[in-house]
């Protein structure tokens, strides 16, 4: 369910260089602001979207950060990915006008909502919005493609490795490396997400935690030595 929507301009925004309009001359601006409802508040474990209904909408995260899940007709739960602020929600739905998964927030969150068959329509007239989002559907699959590889480690210490190391790359920039983060998510959300029982990331992290490769208290997770945390992610062995 959606709360209350704080307007606001995109040029404003401080996620404007990552985000569609950067595809677009600023003095034409106005013409996106006017398909995409901004700032809208998703409470934690609020949906974004259900699974299996219709959609014309993308969604870019703004602050805070998502989970898209899938339940299967057995009722279990499976969590294919997270999201970041910055990036997109819904590229593998739209195709399809239907949504594939459902997606809900993990802390209080920011997204904005894009109207897709009117972006459609602008990148007629803006070529370079085209160009823009080729690079959105080539991450997007570049980010299916790192899940599968982590999913596909054998020894469920070096799927965890992989996972940390990935979510640390989300969030560094070029110019600098992030050490310190908070998993917004739950033991049991990266159980699901990794394939593995919660009990075994558990035993995971301690073993993460007892090679020196990173500390742990609660969510917060700093890594002590990526060199160490690499290795273990590309081990085969227990």
């Amino acid at each position: 369910m959606t709360n209350n929507k704080v307007a606001s301009n995109c040029s404003e925004c401080i996620l404007a260089k990552k985000c569609v309009p950067s595809g677009m001359p600023e003095e034409k601006l106005f013409r996106f602001e006017n398909i995409v409802q901004t700032n809208i508040l998703y409470k934690t474990g609020h949906s974004l979207f259900e699974q299996r209904v219709k959609t014309n909408y993308l969604y870019i995260v703004k602050t805070g950060s998502f989970k898209t899940k899938m339940i299967s007709p057995h009722g279990t739960e499976h969590v294919h990915n997270f999201f970041l602020p910055g990036e997109v929600i819904g590229l593998d739905s739209v195709g399809f006008g239907m949504t594939l998964n459902s997606a809900e927030a993990l802390e209080p969150s920011l997204a904005c909502k894009i109207d897709y068959p009117s972006l459609r329509m602008l990148r007629k007239e803006f070529p370079t919005l085209s160009d823009f989002s080729v690079k959105l559907y080539s991450n997007a699959l570049a980010s299916m493609s790192q899940v599968q590889n982590i999913i596909s480690l054998q020894a469920a210490s070096s799927r965890l490795a992989a996972f940390l190391l990935l979510y640390q790359s989300r969030l560094s920039s070029p110019q600098l490396q992030t050490t310190s983060f908070q998993l917004p998510m739950t033991r049991q959300d990266i159980a699901s997400h990794l394939g593995l029982a919660i009990e075994t990331v558990s035993r995971s992290f301690s073993k993460l935690i007892d090679t020196g490769c990173i500390l742990k208290e609660g969510r917060n997770i700093q890594i002590l030595d990526n060199k160490k945390l690499e290795q273990r992610a590309n081990t085969s062995t227990r």
